[in-house]
């Protein structure tokens, strides 16, 4: 992927109208993405989705999200190859004013405690859903949010969960989730009792569950508890394989194992495979050795433990034609000498005459 700008060599310009307008709503780690990709693109090279993803301990498709919310933003403009991978992307120069944020009408039928200045100001504005452009709200739509019965309640759940009061950037994530994503509060109440739950308050792990159940379409509890405890049942079987007990599965676990499992698509079976081979090798649980393991199956294809045969089979053949033309071309060192001819016949003889 190549990047283009037309900013001077040598300096990475960032625009005040960036700054000032797009930077405040932005999700943090889609604003390191945009300056990475600015500093990037006056050193000339090449990028790929991988290769981004791998500065910042991201996946593909979180490199791939934030690229499409700055092109949302007409910010940047991204280039497709005929294969649907992106191969280049240019940036633009901000837009002369910042586009209003559009409004569901199912979030407009749940203010109806916010006042008639809410609902006219939002009565022509029809949804925007797509997970992969992520609207923050505008600030006049968290303004006439925040003073609803339902929003007031779900920060004081929230201040419980968390156990102090909510910085405004966290009133903004709760109201995103809301109206943007249109979750019940009840499912975001869950949501905050999972993510608190898996020690993992941070307001960019809660997102990433959040954007996670949007895109699986989930809109309610049950659902929700569903997903999580499939995903709960797979973790901790990965967990019991490595002989490790007492504790849950720390991020970057979880992560890698979400990779194997969503990302990779693997079944238990192989991934279980992975990790006791991973035991016999090194006697210990590594998470990094198993992931070594599953991303070379993936890159080969793999997709079943009788995959995983064909390429132990092909791999003894490799490791065994070495050895095959190697004793072939080798001299037996007990026959590199001239062997000496005996009639047995006359020696017996000579023995019994004796």
């Amino acid at each position: 992927m190549k990047i283009f700008t037309d900013a001077p060599e040598g300096m990475t310009v960032v625009q005040n109208a960036f700054i000032d307008r797009f930077m405040p709503h932005a999700n943090g780690e889609f604003v390191k993405v945009y300056l990475y990709l600015l500093r990037c693109a006056d050193s000339g090279q090449e990028l790929s989705l991988a290769s981004i993803a791998d500065v910042f301990d991201h996946t593909e498709k979180d490199v791939r999200r934030a690229l499409a919310y700055w092109e949302k933003q007409q910010l940047l403009k991204l280039k497709l190859s005929s294969d649907g991978t992106i191969s280049s992307a240019t940036f633009l120069t901000p837009p002369a004013e910042e586009r209003a944020v559009s409004v569901s009408s199912a979030a407009a039928g749940r203010d109806q405690d916010s006042g008639a200045a809410a609902s006219s100001e939002n009565a022509t504005d029809k949804p925007s859903l797509s997970i992969k452009a992520q609207d923050m709200p505008s600030r006049a739509r968290v303004k006439a949010l925040s003073g609803q019965k339902e929003i007031r309640e779900l920060f004081f759940i929230a201040e419980q969960y968390l156990q102090r009061p909510l910085a405004s950037a966290e009133q903004d994530d709760l109201i995103y989730y809301y109206d943007t994503l249109q979750f019940s509060p009840d499912l975001i109440e869950y949501l905050l009792e999972y993510c608190i739950s898996k020690g993992s308050p941070s307001r960019h792990y809660m997102r990433k569950v959040a954007l996670g159940w949007a895109e699986a379409g989930i809109t309610t509890v049950t659902q929700a508890k569903q997903d999580t405890n499939l995903y709960n049942k797979n973790y901790y079987a990965v967990l019991n394989t490595f002989g490790i007990k007492g504790r849950a599965p720390a991020i970057p676990e979880q992560e890698m194992m979400a990779r194997w499992f969503g990302e990779f698509g693997f079944s238990m079976d192989l991934v279980l495979e992975a990790c006791k081979r991973t035991i016999r090798q090194t006697h210990q649980p590594r998470f990094e050795y198993a992931d070594s393991i599953l991303k070379k199956w993936h890159k080969s294809g793999v997709s079943s433990m009788a995959d995983v045969e064909r390429l132990d089979a092909q791999r003894r053949q490799e490791q065994e034609k070495p050895t095959q033309k190697q004793s072939a071309s080798a001299p037996n060192r007990f026959n590199n000498f001239s062997q000496r001819k005996y009639d047995y016949s006359q020696l017996e003889k000579k023995l019994l005459n004796q």
